[in-house]
């Protein structure tokens, strides 16, 4: 298979997701939600319930980044671990009242932002770029999972 060189598609990629992160913890710092923590919120609020290595995974941190982050939320009051309903050794997360009430802002934040990032583009550009960057997505899963299994 011929080798394709996506130096310029990456580190575009690369830029676009460090601006975003970067505006990001500048609107959630008073909150502190910075370090990128406010993702963790919003995806707890979109899957209440959610197993502590299951959000790990949809972010794309490893277990030991998630666990950090996760500690400081509930310290923080974000989010509430309990205990799972058929596994006692697994906790999962549930938002507090404080998260619930950033909900609308945390939620419109996300969607503006990525209209903004967005806005040039086509409807069918946007599903397009959608497609290919699941169809990149899905490859990196498959490698790593054969890398896991070799192992």
């Amino acid at each position: 298979m011929k080798k394709k060189n996506g130096k310029q598609i990456w580190r575009d990629i690369g830029w676009i997701a460090r601006e975003v992160n970067s505006t990001a913890n500048r609107e959630w710092r008073d909150e502190h939600l910075g370090d990128n923590r406010f993702i963790y919120v919003i995806r707890v609020l979109e899957h209440p319930g959610i197993g502590m290595q299951e959000l790990a995974t949809a972010i794309g941190v490893d277990r030991t980044t998630a666990f950090r982050a996760i500690s400081k939320l509930v310290a923080d009051g974000y989010l509430e671990k309990r205990d799972h309903p058929t596994q006692s050794r697994l906790k999962v997360l549930y938002p507090t009242a404080k998260s619930e009430g950033l909900k609308d802002r945390l939620f419109r934040f996300e969607s503006d932002t990525f209209d903004a990032y967005l806005s040039n583009l086509s409807d069918t550009d946007v599903q397009t770029l959608k497609q290919l960057l699941e169809r990149v997505r899905l490859t990196q899963l498959t490698q790593a999972d054969d890398e896991k299994n070799v192992k």
